[in-house]
């Protein structure tokens, strides 16, 4: 479920076992996967060669990477790099 950060949240009433985390997981799967909103919100990473798909919980909604730190990050890189490269020739 959401927190009020809008972080998706889920609390656990003791140390959990192996099978309770498979079931916590599977339920959150459902849940998402039925919810027409949530399910609109899910995307797949654009950095090259990254698999991550990955639930934009963004305010505009238009996240692009499933990690602005890595994937991002690299993007920016690349895209600096190519910028540069331009100029040179």
């Amino acid at each position: 479920m959401p927190g009020e950060d809008g972080d998706l949240v889920r609390e656990l009433t003791g140390p959990p076992e192996c099978g309770a985390l498979v079931a916590a997981v599977a339920r959150d799967a459902v849940d998402l996967l039925t919810d027409p909103v949530a399910r609109a919100a899910l995307r797949q990473c654009e950095g090259d060669n990254c698999p991550i798909v990955y639930l934009d919980t963004s305010r505009g909604r238009r996240r692009r990477w499933c990690s602005s730190e890595i994937c991002g990050n690299r993007e920016r890189v690349a895209r600096h790099r190519r910028r540069t490269a331009l100029a040179r020739a």
